[in-house]
């Protein structure tokens, strides 16, 4: 899984870089493609891949009956400390240097904003403008997933079948009718692969992979989520498959490291190469620059993560050092 979510959170960095320097897709592209094979967009890709990876490693790890509010707890626990630190970072720097950027966001969209659904909300329409800074859409999405979760894991458990089809009588007619903004329906069911993946057989896992890829191909031109869905389902059981062949010493120790970070980076990569991109002439910047601003990227991307998780890590330390200590 680590593995995977590398592969995802490459995908993801890849699509805000090109979406930045061709002054969202204006400009020629220079270094990458911004669609894959059969309309599916690479930004729509890696969200899908993070989705279903994120189902897998929740069945892997919370345990089968553990309380829906314990789950939502550590859930939150997880997710809203470091998106509230990033938050604070970056909405003072962007507040002192850009005065007025935020003029135009009402005053209770900050309720969005701590509740981690800005970015969604923008998404969705809700709001025109708000305070949203860090972060992108597909946060909202996972907590969204987050709240049927332990519902689905148990109708995983005791009677598949029936879960699925009712997820799918559920979540297809939304998702076409555009209820949920195209934003939710069509990942639950990505979500829910990923939380039974680990329990399939290897020849169903083979079956469902050829039926998935059939099913790219038959959807290209209907419906550019569900291709989107159908190809990132069968993408992640090769790439499980393919994991072992580079389970070596380094590419464990990197894609580990990558996946510790991975929700960091996500957190902070929009905003370093909006502000990396700014002294630039984009229609001017040549194929190697644009390849060296890449890499200077990725660097930055890598050292704010790191800085992010240190800086979260002695917070709590202080925190915990003023809490009282109990007489024994």
């Amino acid at each position: 899984m680590d593995f995977i979510r590398a592969i995802a959170l490459l995908s993801i960095l890849i699509i805000h870089f090109n979406a930045t320097v061709t002054g969202y897709f204006t400009l020629p592209h220079k270094l990458f493609v911004s669609v894959l094979p059969f309309h599916i967009y690479l930004g729509d890709f890696g969200s899908s891949l993070f989705f279903i990876v994120s189902g897998a490693a929740l069945a892997l790890t919370v345990p089968p009956e553990q309380p829906a509010m314990t789950f939502y707890k550590k859930r939150a626990k997880a997710i809203y400390p470091l998106f509230w630190l990033a938050w604070c970072i970056c909405f003072a720097i962007r507040f002192v240097s850009k005065p007025g950027y935020y003029a135009a966001a009402k005053t209770p969209t900050l309720l969005l904003t701590v509740l981690g659904l800005d970015n969604f909300a923008v998404a969705a329409g809700w709001v025109g403008t708000d305070f949203a800074c860090v972060g992108e859409w597909f946060l909202g999405s996972i907590l969204f997933l987050y709240l049927p979760f332990p519902l689905l894991v148990r109708g995983l458990r005791r009677a598949p079948w029936l879960t699925w089809l009712v997820t799918l009588a559920v979540c297809l007619p939304i998702h076409l009718a555009g209820w949920d903004a195209r934003l939710v329906a069509v990942h639950v069911l990505e979500f829910m692969f990923g939380m039974q993946f680990l329990s399939l057989r290897k020849n169903v896992k083979v079956g469902l992979t050829v039926l998935f890829a059939l099913g790219t191909v038959l959807c290209a031109e209907w419906d550019s989520k569900i291709t989107c869905a159908l190809c990132s389902m069968a993408v992640f059981a090769i790439l499980a498959e393919i994991s072992r062949w580079v389970d070596r010493p380094w590419p464990r120790v990197l894609c580990a490291r990558l996946a510790k970070l991975s929700y960091a980076i996500f957190l902070v990569h929009h905003v370093l190469i909006q502000r990396l991109v700014e002294g630039f002439h984009l229609a001017a910047l040549s194929r190697r620059d644009t390849a060296f601003l890449f890499l200077i990227y990725l660097a930055a991307t890598w050292g704010a993560a790191e800085l992010l998780l240190w800086l979260q890590r002695r917070l709590q330390q202080g925190l915990a050092s003023l809490r009282p200590v109990r007489e024994p």
